[in-house]
């Protein structure tokens, strides 16, 4: 007995020197990127082709294509049905694409879309908005254009046509690849933001005849580029939202105050307009990129703004009734309840995009070996 387990012992040894040792690889603690589980050399391992699909099924599953990568692991289990992974990534993708799992996806994406801190998704309403929008522009700019021209009656309707097609074309191609909320919202608003610099333009610089309609055309086209350059720079649609309500009601508040002047002329009024709507843009764009908000707080801060302003001139008149002698006493407090209102509100609301309890999304689904359970999405 001494002997043989002298032998045994021997042996083994010997056995475990002749294993070749691999040496650690320089940089083996440096974090590598995901890959696929390699496949296990056994006597009956799988063709190079099966491999191949292997690896595609695992990258399409990785960038979140369940389908594709379903279909990629069903053709690796169909040709080699031996294979160490492919059967349980089929299973899990199976789970994935499963309306359950779908759902809880779906609802955790929709709530990163509110959050005022996360990049925004492109979507379909976007897109449809940037179209409409620029038709209308194009429409508008064939218009313009022809009147300048001295078209005839059915010139006017071609030109609309021909403009309508350009503005609907032009947003259709750009928008291929998708567009976001906020940038249809800040190309849309340089449309809107060009046509009223160009109609306050005209009449502060006083230009009359064929100009004027060149300069509104000038202006409407020139500020589309604009937003198209702010769009590149993917704005939120809180941000566009908080700079068009900044250049809104600047505009409005110092229209409410002029009005009571009667020294002010036309081209002075509309000289402080476009320097109070420039600034208030300018200046509120700016505070957006440090303060976050969403669109659904700015259309309240925006409400509060005109609820204000109707409870100013209402508490005036209400006041001062038949002793009103004229319409400055009620500009004057639709003013002011309109900064009181706009300032009320944004108090009111300073909680409106937080959420107080952790977002969590629980939905029922398929998972592992044909087992029930619930998906849990949200965020912490």
């Amino acid at each position: 007995m001494r002997l043989a387990t002298l032998l045994l012992v021997a042996l083994t040894t010997a056995q475990a020197a002749a294993a070749p040792q691999t040496p650690p690889a320089e940089g083996s603690q440096d974090a590598a990127p995901m890959t696929a589980p390699p496949l296990v050399p056994t006597a009956d391992a799988c063709p190079p082709e099966v491999e191949a699909d292997y690896t595609a099924g695992f990258e399409a599953m990785r960038q979140g294509k369940d389908q594709e990568a379903l279909e990629a692991f069903e053709r690796v289990q169909a040709a080699c049905p031996q294979h160490p992974h492919a059967a349980e990534f089929a299973r899990l993708t199976r789970s994935r694409l499963q309306p359950g799992a779908r759902l809880a996806e779906a609802s955790a994406e929709e709530e990163a879309d509110e959050n005022p801190f996360r990049p925004e998704r492109a979507t379909g309403g976007a897109r449809a908005g940037l179209i409409v929008t620029q038709t209308i522009h194009g429409a508008t700019q064939g218009i313009l254009l022809c009147a300048i021209s001295e078209c005839r009656d059915q010139g006017y309707s071609l030109a609309a046509m021909l403009g309508a097609g350009l503005g609907a074309g032009a947003s259709i191609i750009g928008s291929i690849d998708g567009i976001t909320p906020g940038q249809s919202a800040a190309i849309n608003a340089g449309t809107v933001w060009g046509f009223w610099f160009g109609l306050a333009g005209v009449y502060a610089a006083d230009i009359d005849d064929d100009r004027a309609l060149a300069t509104v055309m000038a202006t409407g086209a020139g500020f589309t580029g604009l937003g198209l350059a702010v769009a590149s720079m993917k704005p939120r649609a809180g941000q566009v939202s908080m700079a068009n309500s900044g250049g809104l009601w600047t505009g409005v508040v110092t229209a409410l105050f002029l009005a009571t002047s009667d020294e002010a002329d036309t081209e002075a009024f509309f000289t402080a307009e476009l320097a109070a709507t420039g600034g208030g843009l300018v200046a509120f764009a700016l505070l957006s990129r440090t303060v976050p908000v969403t669109r659904g707080r700015m259309l309240l801060i925006d409400a509060g703004g005109i609820i204000g302003g109707l409870t100013g001139a209402a508490a005036v008149f209400s006041v001062r009734g038949d002793e009103v002698q004229d319409e400055d006493y009620i500009l004057v407090g639709a003013g002011l309840g309109t900064l009181g209102g706009l300032a009320l509100t944004t108090y009111l609301t300073r909680n409106f995009d937080y959420r107080n309890v952790p977002e969590v999304t629980l939905a029922p689904t398929t998972l592992g070996r044909d087992g029930k359970g619930v998906a849990l999405m949200g965020r912490f």
